[in-house]
């Protein structure tokens, strides 16, 4: 089942290599096997005041933000980053699919146990 969110959240980055935090699924071009390890990605974020320990980094796109929200970003950049992480707040909680959308802040949008 997935459910649409939008609540902030606070993500932490890292290099995924220092964090144990597996790169999986259609990354973009530019993600090397140099770049993998460069490259940061999300590691820890706090949501509801759990703190959930990302185990996976599924799949990475940028999204456009709609016409009608371009006056929110002050004509700064109308692209936004979405990242699908595989996700845990514990190992009773089991874990779960979780995107988290980077723009000016970052927000949980969806989901998925």
């Amino acid at each position: 089942m997935s459910r649409r969110y939008e609540e902030q959240v606070e993500v932490r980055l890292g290099a995924a290599t220092e964090h144990g935090v597996r790169v999986e699924g259609a990354l973009p071009t530019l993600w090397t096997e140099v770049g993998a390890q460069a490259q940061k990605v999300p590691t820890v974020f706090l949501w509801r005041g759990r703190v959930h320990l990302v185990r996976a980094v599924l799949g990475q796109w940028s999204q456009r933000v709609p016409w009608w929200r371009a006056e929110d970003h002050d004509g700064e950049d109308l692209e936004r980053r979405v990242w699908r992480v595989e996700a845990g707040a514990g190992q009773s909680m089991g874990t779960g699919v979780y995107d988290l959308v980077q723009d000016d802040r970052w927000w949980l949008a969806r989901v998925s146990d």
